[in-house]
C-alpha cells in the first residue's frame, strides 16, 4: 500500500472508511467494522457488494 498507510497505534479504526488490496489490480473501498488493536487485524465491510474482507492494519488506506 501507500506510505499512508495505518500505523498501529491504540487508537480504534471503527467505522472508519478504508482503502485496502484485495488483489494486485484491483483496490476495493469499505468501512472498518471490527478492529483488534492488540492482533492488529480489521474487518471490513465493502460498501459496493456488501461483502467482508479480514486482514492486517498495514495493509488499509484511511479515506475518511
Amino acid at each position: 500500500m501507500s506510505s499512508t498507510a495505518f500505523t498501529s497505534s491504540a487508537a480504534s479504526l471503527r467505522l472508519r472508511r478504508v482503502r485496502y488490496q484485495t488483489d494486485a489490480a484491483d483496490p476495493s473501498e469499505g468501512v472498518v467494522t471490527q478492529h483488534d488493536t492488540a492482533n492488529r487485524m480489521v474487518t471490513v465491510l465493502n460498501t459496493d457488494d456488501g461483502s467482508f474482507w479480514r486482514g492486517p492494519e498495514n495493509l488499509i488506506d484511511i479515506v475518511a
